[in-house]
């Protein structure tokens, strides 16, 4: 994933990181259920997919734990 790419993710909300990986999940069941039928194009398509939506699990995460840890701070 190249630097660009990850600065935007970390730039973006929570919500819109959820619906990044739906949307994601969504291309990788159309392109496993496409590749049953026929040869897929880039079939590169689903590893990087899957590693973006690791990354996002990974952001999404970290978001988390600021959070708690912001909350433990105020108490």
């Amino acid at each position: 994933m190249k630097r660009k790419d990850k600065e935007t993710l970390k730039n973006m909300s929570e919500p819109e990181l959820r619906t990044q990986v739906t949307d994601l999940k969504k291309q990788i069941f159309q392109i496993k259920f496409k590749r049953t039928t026929a040869p897929v194009e880039n079939p590169l398509v689903l590893r990087t997919s899957r590693r973006k939506i690791a990354m996002i699990n990974t952001l999404l995460r970290q978001k988390e734990l600021a959070k708690a840890k912001t909350a433990e701070v105020k108490k």
